[in-house]
């Protein structure tokens, strides 16, 4: 008989109620506003099929076909308002379409007329609108387990999106896989309390004197990386505020005040994953693969089984993919992996609930961490003005110039406070159509000798990208352009006096590299052989770590390794292993297993 005795064992996935044989469980909403099963003694048979059922006190294990290592992908619809409708890169609606298509049914979390929600299995294509975008809440499957488990026996095929834990809970229900099933779970952070966002709810109805006729998590309207809030209210009335003003997104993204406690110790947070394909946000696209950010949404997508990689392989037509590494993921999304801590005053908040409205609990449990915010920046400010202020000193007209490429350029984009600083005797020019991503400040101009009057030149080009991750240096002298079209990645680092960098496809640049004066990186020709074999630009890999000696010739489609070292006056047009030190024209490896600093 399954017992509930720490709440953190029990994810609510309604394994145990589907399984038992004459309906002797239910699901009980405690205190929270979680779902925990509730056993009827005098109904129990005591055959412990609840407990073979739950995926977290099962002893029984349980074969599924997965890949040793996932296949991912970078992703979104082609179809560009079911791209805008959907709370990501409008995968899961391609997937679904095409079980539609071939007669299936998909299940999935909606919105009940009462914002309550649930789980369903429909054949309907028309409530894939319903299903499709993130709740943030925990749906309760009630018996779906074995709606599905008919549909599968009558070999229907059939989709399922869920939470990893009830995909969990649906594989140890079913005690086997089944070759017309299709599972998806998404990258989760955790699951929120259905009472808490009720509480909320009923503060924006009080506000607007008007009963919700629909809201929308992650809304674009901001675009995708400012996602929103939007609530449209029976009497006509919008309200729209994006997850730092949103007092709900504020509780749950910041304070981590009213996730289901199994959430703050998840065991579905591994590699490989339970279901065929997992979907998610690609945050952090736009440091990595910044051609691949158009702010409208992009999907990850980890392909975790065969059967994953024929359903995926059937929408090629109706996405844009690229393929990726799991590595470019994790960066981005901890919540793979990790899951979040649980906040120290959760106790407080429900033991709250039922007395506050819910603009209170926030400002008594969210606030101190968005004053905290507020002061945070406050200090990243004065400290932003004295960095700047070591480079340009009581320069009038560097400042001048600090300021118009900084503070009005609007093309020019900071997540925190981090800048350009043209130093004297910098010309930068900057299209208006080109995008400088700064998660890092860049120094143009350094001087090694004192008064240098050495001209340092930046050049991005329309419809360019400029991303630097880390602080990198411009020694003056230097000739930077990113042409049309071109990518230059900037992950920390310094280019010594009269470096010369064009990119006219990509060049990445990793952590670390110490780049000596006069060296030359080209990832394109300047004239076009007339040879249909000919490739005008390839793209340029520098690893982290590596050193290339004056008067070194990078040339395109260059991979070098992190650690390795390139000789003086070499000319790389091959690529070079790790820790290796090449050098000659044309470089070869001469030494293995090298170090440096």
């Amino acid at each position: 008989m399954i017992k509930i005795i720490n709440k953190e064992n029990c994810t609510g996935c309604c394994a145990c109620l589907n399984v038992c044989p004459n309906s002797s469980i239910i699901m009980v909403e405690d205190n929270e506003g979680f779902l925990y099963p509730a056993v009827d003694i005098k109904k129990c048979i005591n055959c412990r099929l609840c407990e073979k059922a739950c995926p977290l006190v099962s002893q029984n294990s349980l074969y599924l076909e997965r890949l040793e290592a996932p296949v991912v992908y970078a992703a979104w619809n082609k179809d560009k308002k079911v791209l805008l409708q959907s709370t990501s890169g409008g995968v899961f609606s391609a997937l679904a379409e095409k079980i539609f298509d071939d007669g299936g049914a998909v299940s999935g979390a909606i919105y009940t007329s009462d914002l309550k929600v649930v789980h369903i299995l429909t054949d309907d294509p028309d409530k894939l609108k319903e299903i499709r975008g993130s709740k943030y809440l925990q749906s309760h499957i009630n018996t779906l387990y074995k709606e599905i488990k008919d549909n599968l026996e009558r070999k229907k095929i059939v989709l399922v999106a869920a939470t990893p834990c009830q995909i969990a809970g649906l594989y140890y229900f079913l005690e086997k896989d089944y070759v017309n099933l299709f599972t998806c779970d998404f990258i989760c952070r955790g699951v929120n309390s259905p009472k808490v966002f009720l509480k909320y709810i009923n503060m924006l109805e009080k506000k607007y004197k008007s009963k919700i006729s629909k809201i929308k998590f992650k809304d674009k309207s901001y675009g995708w990386h400012r996602f929103a809030t939007k609530v449209i209210f029976s009497n006509g009335k919008q309200y729209l505020k994006d997850y730092h003003q949103d007092l709900f997104m504020r509780g749950y993204l910041r304070a981590n005040c009213f996730l289901r406690p199994s959430c703050y110790k998840c065991q579905f947070k591994k590699i490989p994953r339970i279901s065929d394909i997992s979907l998610g946000d690609f945050w952090g696209i736009e440091n990595i693969y910044p051609e691949l950010d158009n702010d409208c949404g992009t999907s990850v997508v980890i392909i975790n089984s065969p059967k994953g990689i024929s359903l995926f392989e059937k929408i090629n037509n109706k996405i844009f993919a690229r393929q990726c590494k799991l590595s470019d993921v994790l960066c981005g999304n901890p919540a793979l992996l990790h899951s979040v801590a649980e906040c120290k005053k959760r106790k407080d908040f429900f033991r709250d609930l039922d007395n506050y409205h819910f603009d209170r609990l926030a400002r008594k449990y969210f606030r101190n961490n968005f004053n905290n915010y507020l002061l945070n920046n406050l200090k990243t400010l004065i400290s932003a003005f004295f960095r700047v202020f070591n480079f340009l000193g009581f320069s009038l007209s560097q400042w001048l110039s600090f300021i118009k490429i900084n503070f009005f350029y609007k093309n020019i984009k900071k997540d925190e406070m981090n800048f350009i600083v043209p130093l004297s005797y910098s010309c930068l020019n900057i299209s208006k159509k080109a995008t400088i991503k700064l998660n890092a400040d860049l120094i143009v101009g350094w001087h090694t000798i004192k008064n240098s009057r050495l001209e340092t030149r930046l050049l991005v080009e329309d419809n360019a990208i400029l991303i630097v991750n880390k602080e990198f240096e411009i020694y003056n002298g230097s000739d930077i352009r990113v042409v049309r079209n071109g990518i230059l990645v900037l992950n920390g680092g310094f280019c010594n006096d009269g470096t010369q960098i064009y990119c006219a496809k990509k060049i990445n640049i990793g952590e670390g590299c110490a780049i000596a004066r006069d060296v030359i990186i080209r990832d394109c020709d300047a004239h076009v052989i007339l040879d249909s074999k000919h490739q005008m630009a390839k793209e340029i890999n520098i690893g982290k770590h590596v050193w290339i000696g004056t008067r070194s010739i990078i040339l395109k489609g260059v991979t070098i390794g992190d650690g390795a070292i390139i000789a003086a006056g070499s000319v790389v047009t091959k690529d070079i292993p790790p820790k290796c030190l090449a050098a000659g024209v044309p470089a070869k490896v001469i030494r293995e297993n090298v170090e440096w600093e």
